[in-house]
């Protein structure tokens, strides 16, 4: 059994991954076509975590009521950022979001 307070801390790990993944996201791309393929695949494994999270943890726990108040409302800027990122996310082959991109 999962605790409220052992959910609640996955739910700030997750969204703050993805925070920080997103801000990285355009250093990154415009660093990717320098970087070895090594690195790219290593970016694109942490990136692929992050969606899972996504799909596994925040969308779930947003749809359910879960989260906190502050908690739904990062979580919609995050979609809103990742809707806005999706063109580079394409360029660069990253996995795409499979949480839908509206709350």
């Amino acid at each position: 059994m999962v605790t409220k307070t052992a959910a609640n801390s996955r739910i700030e790990t997750d969204l703050e991954s993805l925070r920080l993944m997103l801000g990285d996201l355009p250093e990154v791309a415009d660093d990717w076509a320098r970087m070895g393929e090594a690195e790219r695949v290593s970016w694109s494994l942490d990136w692929d975590q992050v969606m899972g999270g996504l799909r596994v943890t925040l969308d779930p726990s947003y749809r359910a009521g879960a989260m906190t108040p502050d908690q739904q409302a990062r979580y919609r800027d995050l979609l809103r950022r990742l809707a806005e990122a999706r063109p580079l996310l394409e360029r660069l082959r990253l996995q795409p979001p499979s949480a839908p991109l509206r709350p």
